[in-house]
């Protein structure tokens, strides 16, 4: 069997996207993607599948996205940097830049437009279930606009990029608490109400919360400004709660730090390109700003001096 080919760049009007547009819009996302304007056509896409939602992040030219109506889920759908536009039935549909919508894909006809060139991403979720846990909500949001500048929405597309990113390098039961995270984290922005709020935010917010406070841990780990009060303020919340985060994930807040600047300098030290920076540099490059401390952690960790790691990597190298 061929598999059909995600992505398409070339001329709209010739055999070649008329193959693609058959062979993977229609058969394997049952959604027909229509150009925008004219010239050529630009469309990237990169699915991840999770055991219970599908996600599909695409970047590309302006395109409309029209159902087949063969697709019984509700799909989350959000542009960080093109406006939308289009209609669910007789539901008009405008969703600025960086908001989130909700799409009936069982409406046959319903549309939605990528109106500018960028991003376009989904999360096609379980109609059921999303039903069950959101009676009153889940179906009158669609076509509305959700403002992505909400708390929970704000959550829900941080947490998305990550489980997009990492779903083909987390084993099953890693991918399985994701999954679940993320389903929670869209029945919050849905508008759960009682138990299964409760639950989903002891769940899902909770999980979501310490993937993003890890997220901006390493993005600053070689900053001397790193710390847990900065950290406290930039999430608003306490340094207490940051604590207990990490202590209910198992590990303290100042050894995930620890640990994550020391697997960043072994990194450096194996680099091949960085042979002729010094330990100092390669320690501060890591976050490290007492070169005793670096080395005395470091040997503890590895059990190897920093030097022993950088002869050793350049004798297999």
């Amino acid at each position: 069997m061929i598999q059909p080919q995600l992505s398409f760049d070339g001329d709209p009007n010739g055999q070649a996207y008329e193959r693609w547009r058959e062979q993977f819009c229609r058969q394997v996302a049952d959604v027909d993607f229509v150009p925008i304007g004219q010239g050529r056509v630009h469309r990237t896409i990169s699915p991840a599948i999770l055991p219970r939602l599908r996600l599909s992040a695409s970047f590309g030219t302006p395109m409309s996205f029209v159902s087949l109506g063969t697709n019984d889920e509700l799909v989350i759908t959000m542009s960080p940097n093109s406006a939308l536009s289009g209609a669910m039935g007789r539901r008009p549909l405008e969703v600025a830049a960086g908001d989130v919508t909700i799409g009936d894909p069982s409406i046959k006809g319903a549309h939605i437009t990528q109106t500018t060139h960028g991003n376009f991403q989904t999360a096609l979720l379980p109609r059921k279930a999303l039903l069950r846990a959101c009676p009153d909500d889940a179906e009158d949001l669609i076509a509305q606009s959700i403002p992505g500048a909400n708390p929970i929405t704000s959550m829900f597309l941080r947490y998305y990029d990550l489980a997009h990113a990492y779903a083909d390098k987390l084993a099953p039961a890693e991918l399985d608490a994701v999954s679940q995270h993320l389903f929670d984290l869209s029945v919050l922005m849905i508008g759960a109400r009682g138990d299964v709020a409760e639950q989903a935010r002891m769940r899902g917010l909770a999980a979501a919360r310490l993937e993003t406070l890890k997220s901006d841990i390493l993005a600053q780990l070689d900053s001397p400004a790193l710390s847990l009060t900065v950290l406290s303020a930039a999430h608003r919340i306490s340094p207490r709660t940051i604590q207990l985060m990490f202590e209910q994930a198992g590990i303290t807040y100042s050894g995930f730090v620890l640990e994550q600047r020391l697997l960043r300098a072994e990194r450096l030290l194996r680099n091949p390109n960085l042979r002729t920076r010094k330990i100092i540099e390669i320690a501060h490059l890591a976050g490290f700003h007492d070169v005793s401390y670096f080395h005395r952690a470091f040997r503890r960790r590895f059990g190897r001096t920093p030097d022993d790691v950088r002869k050793l990597s350049g004798e297999t190298g």
